[in-house]
């Protein structure tokens, strides 16, 4: 018997509500970082959708390097200074939530799919804010790694 999942939008729709909870949308930025082989530009994009179902504005980029110097001067400083009001922005790539540059982002998600979970990166996942399972990206899966 096959189990209900929600699909992606309402999974994204519902962890974009909680940022919004959290940290609120005023230039905001994001990190997006998971294992390798995770399409972390489907998940940026689809979490952009998301705050567009709250009315918020989003855009996501690449991340260009893992450089914490780097990226606050090319991405982060650069959105928190042109523009005022509600704004998000979702910065995607492998190593962005590493120690360096975890620093930079308001709220942050790592992403994982079912055939790396040995390899899990923990000092990561801790640090994160939320994680997403997307072994089944059409029915991703937040994920509660609390110790309890």
């Amino acid at each position: 018997m096959a189990r209900w999942a929600p699909e992606a939008t309402d999974t994204m729709a519902a962890i974009a509500n909680e940022v919004i909870a959290q940290v609120g949308t005023n230039r905001t930025v994001i990190g997006v970082d998971g294992q390798d082989g995770v399409d972390l530009e489907r998940v940026a994009a689809g979490l952009v959708d998301g705050f567009a179902q709250h009315g918020v504005t989003a855009m996501a980029a690449a991340a260009p390097t893992t450089d914490a110097d780097r990226l606050r001067s090319d991405l982060v400083a650069p959105f928190r200074t042109t523009g005022a009001g509600d704004g998000v922005l979702v910065v995607h790539g492998h190593g962005v939530l590493g120690a360096g540059a975890r620093g930079l982002w308001r709220w942050s998600m790592w992403v994982e799919q079912e055939s790396g979970r040995l390899e899990r990166r923990a000092d990561v996942k801790i640090a994160a804010s939320a994680v997403l399972d997307v072994t089944d990206p059409e029915h991703p899966r937040r994920e509660w790694n609390d110790a309890c």
